[in-house]
């Protein structure tokens, strides 16, 4: 009960100072009343309180992890992989205003991606790495359109897998489940 009061007197708190400090590792844009006036760099920045809210957001590199992926290679081959999707924002504006969450975003562009280009790809060219040289710039080019740079991607935990398909329902329009095990 005294949390949601606490949270109340914090909000208030902070709707009432006149500035806010970006820290080093940080970007952020100001909107004031509903509308983007501003990208503000790391530093103390000057705001009309209440008028302006402030988002910000980290814009040095890190890691996400994406699980449980699969694909089949040109040779006819069921791969299953992780992934190591290393990122950074590059503009802060793009990646706060037209984008829901930085991760979802980094993640939906590089598993498509990946999917795709190992599916292009034998399962040799996976296994030794050859197919893995490219994955970086396929990704890096879908990140640009949200704002975000992806510096790396290294895949992980890459086997063959078999695949079962599951009916969830009768008729021929009927919605399909894929589950991969690993061997």
């Amino acid at each position: 009960m005294f949390d949601k009061l606490f949270e109340l007197i914090q909000w208030i708190g902070e709707a009432l100072v006149p500035f806010v400090i970006i820290l080093p590792y940080q970007e952020a844009v100001r909107i004031r009343l509903g509308k983007f006036q501003a990208t503000l760099a790391p530093g103390i920045h000057w705001r009309i309180p209440i008028a302006d809210s402030v988002l910000h957001e980290n814009v040095v590199a890190r890691t996400t992890h994406i699980t449980g992926l699969s694909t089949t290679t040109s040779d006819g081959k069921a791969i299953g992989f992780d992934a190591v999707v290393t990122y950074r924002i590059s503009d802060i504006k793009k990646a706060l205003l037209e984008v829901e969450d930085v991760k979802d975003a980094v993640a939906d562009t590089c598993a498509g991606q990946m999917g795709t280009t190992l599916a292009d790809s034998s399962w040799d060219d996976v296994w030794h790495g050859k197919a893995v040289d490219n994955l970086t710039s396929v990704c890096r080019k879908r990140g640009w359109k949200w704002g975000i740079e992806i510096l790396s991607v290294q895949l992980s935990g890459v086997c063959l897998v078999k695949n079962i398909r599951i009916s969830t329902g009768g008729g021929a329009q009927a919605p399909h489940s894929q589950f991969s095990v690993h061997i």
